[in-house]
């Protein structure tokens, strides 16, 4: 089904006007490049609920400073704080170095083109892979190809864009390219690598945090059609012990 997308009258929203205020006034207290994708602009290109609002940014700026400063921020413009992710701002260059912009954080570990839509501190819309907007239009899953990033991923980080990849062809009803289809089916020989504490994990927060235990037959259909359907299984599991 496609959905209307008008990205100027977006743009143009109170909530998005005071999001990119607030990251330029991150931006002023040395942030690099701070920005927000993922659930929030999410919510607003494809019509549903915007989710958390998480910022991701590079540079020198240690997450805890940035905590504060966002703390700081939001109070000085009296802005509520409900669905700002104080905790979760995050700097990706502090964990892998080689990471210098806020761009190459969402190719390389956000799950999709809609995901991947970010918002600037100049108040505009980006999208970063250039489909971003028209696959919101039709709903498309169209994953951001890990097999073709010059990077090495950890096999936990595999496994969550693939689990994340089924998550919205079966909670939001996206329609997955060929590729799509291929790499999240690609990454179900990595479940059996990963430690048992890793996988309780994405039990507990991929599964169980996600969707009601009614909903599971329903959901896990949608799963079996990848492959990872034998998780919800395990959710079972899980739960009745």
């Amino acid at each position: 089904m496609k959905v209307e997308i008008n990205v100027a009258k977006i743009e143009k929203r109170k909530e998005i006007k005071e999001a990119s205020l607030v990251l330029k006034r991150l931006e002023e207290k040395g942030l690099k490049e701070p920005a927000i994708a993922s659930g929030w602009i999410r919510g607003w290109l494809t019509g549903i609920a915007p989710s958390d609002i998480d910022i991701a940014y590079v540079g020198d700026v240690h997450f805890e400073e940035a905590q504060k400063y966002l703390q700081e921020i939001l109070d000085s413009l009296n802005i509520d704080k409900t669905p700002w992710d104080i905790k979760g701002i995050w700097n990706a260059q502090l964990e892998y170095p080689e990471i210098t912009t806020t761009e190459r954080n969402y190719l390389l570990f956000y799950v999709d083109s809609i995901d991947s839509v970010y918002l600037a501190s100049d108040g505009k819309l980006h999208d970063t892979t250039g489909y971003g907007f028209e696959d919101a239009k039709h709903k498309v899953l169209r994953m951001n190809d890990f097999t073709k990033m010059d990077f090495v991923y950890r096999d936990s980080k595999l496994v969550y864009l693939c689990l994340e990849g089924c998550r919205r062809v079966a909670k939001f009803g996206w329609t997955p390219t060929e590729q799509s289809i291929k790499l999240i089916k690609d990454g179900l020989s990595l479940w059996s690598k990963l430690s048992e504490s890793t996988k309780k994990y994405f039990i507990e927060h991929k599964i169980i945090a996600k969707y009601q235990k009614e909903e599971f037959l329903k959901y896990q259909a949608v799963y079996n059609t990848f492959g990872w359907g034998f998780i919800f299984d395990e959710a079972l599991k899980f739960l009745s012990e």
